[in-house]
């Protein structure tokens, strides 16, 4: 029987990536799927090994998405895995699924039913697909040892933000794929240089991909503009890592991520509350909008010794607050932070409200914030505003200057100082070695940021990477505070050069 135009073309969309998601995939807008040229390139790449050095917005979760649906849909009995270091990096990648699947009937279709007549679309323990031809696509957060990877073997694993995979992590992934399966890496580097990631970059065994962020045909010379400033310039390792997608200067983790791990428990009463500016909107007068915070606030009054830090971020950057409850557990004390609000373009008034709100309900020890963005402006409105006098914060309110120095003691009529981001940093490593502070397990970005902060060396001096580091400031100034007036004057900073690391597991 002859084959048909249609049956060709048919074909040529299935064997193509490219030409199968242009037809089955669509944009947020609506529109059918296009592909820049960097991305074509990778998705038809045939190497078995891919790795990439990535810019961030190059559009590489749409290339690995568009690859593994791809491949689920057209290989009967595939299994794949697309793992990443945390469930928040995966959840990223599963909505666009989710939304793939929500937009084309075809593509639905695909998946396979249960014998209730519902899709297989599991979502606990972890997310996982299945469809009509057999294949399977699994979902898996890496954690700090791999143990999600344990009991699977698959032909293809996909790898979002692979520099941040721990080296017990990469170990668990190696032995889960099948001898002559598909591994393609995609992730920004992060500058740490004794990790299997780095070396697979190097390795005449993977094809490397290099997407520096102004390959996406978006980018403009404002965009530069703005991103040069914020990292600090072209020979900042942000800007390097972030933009340039290059390894860079050498990097070192901030914090011993074995020690965080540690550190975290289920804690049944840690709340973590989000307010935006669209929440605010409809409040017409400061009692309005008090009432309306202490609503979606929806604190109760405790008893006990508190503390709160705030990294208060300009409109357009995220606020996050912290409050860590001070426990005496027998001879020890421990620090567990039992709230967390997050706060997305809410101006600095309302900002001085929640603070406010947060007196009156916890009544905490100390309350620390950063000085820059919002956070002088806040500070001045809670000391002098008569409407927050009855507050009594004189001595307990402190901002602090990230970039400045603190005293530490006075020794021969000489001030003893160290740089105050620092002496915040080595008050958190201390904390965490002497397992003293408790974070929830189950906030993600908690675990997110503290397990990917690093900081480079120089000219002596320690500088700390930023931008995925909100919620760490916030803590720095919850332990400041709390250790203001109580400092070790010989102390020295405890910090994690590298990670715990295991030899190469794929060269």
């Amino acid at each position: 029987m002859a084959v048909t135009d249609k049956e060709r073309k048919l074909a040529a969309t299935l064997s193509d990536p490219v030409l199968w998601g242009q037809a089955y995939l669509y944009n947020r807008d609506g529109s059918g799927r296009d592909y820049w040229p960097h991305q074509v390139e990778d998705l038809r790449c045939p190497a078995k090994n891919i790795i990439h050095l990535d810019g961030r917005d190059v559009g590489k979760s749409i290339v690995l998405s568009t690859d593994a649906l791809h491949y689920a849909f057209t290989t009967r009995g595939g299994q794949g895995l697309i793992a990443a270091p945390h469930q928040g990096h995966l959840d990223t990648i599963i909505e666009e699924i989710e939304f793939q699947l929500d937009s084309n009937p075809d593509l639905m279709n695909s998946i396979a039913l249960t014998k209730y007549g519902k899709p297989k679309i599991h979502r606990k323990p972890y997310f996982r697909l299945e469809f009509t031809n057999g294949s399977v696509l699994y979902f898996r957060p890496a954690g700090a040892y791999g143990d999600a990877f344990r009991s699977l073997h698959v032909g293809r694993v996909w790898v979002d933000e692979g520099a941040w995979l721990t080296e017990r992590a990469w170990k668990a992934l190696r032995q889960c794929l099948k001898a002559g399966g598909t591994l393609r890496i995609y992730s920004t580097p992060n500058g740490l240089r004794d990790t299997t990631y780095y070396r697979l970059t190097s390795s005449d065994q993977f094809h490397v991909f290099r997407w520096p962020s102004w390959l996406n045909p978006l980018w403009t010379e404002d965009r530069e503009a703005e991103l040069l400033e914020f990292y600090g310039g072209r020979d900042s390792s942000g800007w390097q890592h972030e933009v340039a997608g290059e390894h860079g200067k050498p990097s070192y983790g901030a914090f011993n991520v074995e020690q965080f791990n540690i550190c975290r428990q289920d804690l049944l009463e840690y709340q973590k509350i989000v307010i935006t500016d669209s929440e605010m909107r409809d409040c017409d007068t400061e009692e309005a909008a008090h009432d309306r915070l202490e609503m979606l606030l929806n604190l109760t009054p405790r008893s006990g010794q508190f503390w709160v830090g705030g990294d208060l971020g300009y409109t357009n950057d995220p606020t996050e607050i912290v409050v860590f409850q001070e426990l005496e557990i027998g001879e020890r004390t421990l620090l567990k932070m039992i709230l967390r609000v997050h706060l997305e373009h809410v101006s600095y008034p309302h900002i001085a409200q929640i603070i406010a709100l947060l007196e009156r309900y916890y009544t905490p020890a100390g309350i620390g914030v950063d000085n820059g963005g919002n956070g002088l402006a806040v500070v001045q409105e809670l000391l002098t505003l008569d409407k927050y006098k009855g507050l009594e914060l004189e001595g307990r309110l402190k901002g602090y200057d990230f970039g400045g120095m603190t005293r530490l003691a006075v020794r021969d009529g000489k001030e003893i100082k160290k740089r105050t981001k620092e002496l915040m940093t080595s008050l958190i490593n201390g904390a965490l070695q002497r397992k003293q502070l408790i974070f929830p397990s189950d906030d993600l970005e908690v675990e997110d940021q503290f397990t990917t902060h690093t900081y480079t060396l120089r000219d002596g001096k320690i500088i700390y990477s930023k931008g995925n580091d909100h919620i760490i400031d916030a803590v720095r100034c919850a332990m400041l505070i709390r250790e203001e007036g109580n400092l070790d004057p010989v102390g020295e900073e405890v910090v994690s050069l590298k990670p715990v690391l295991t030899n190469p597991v794929f060269i």
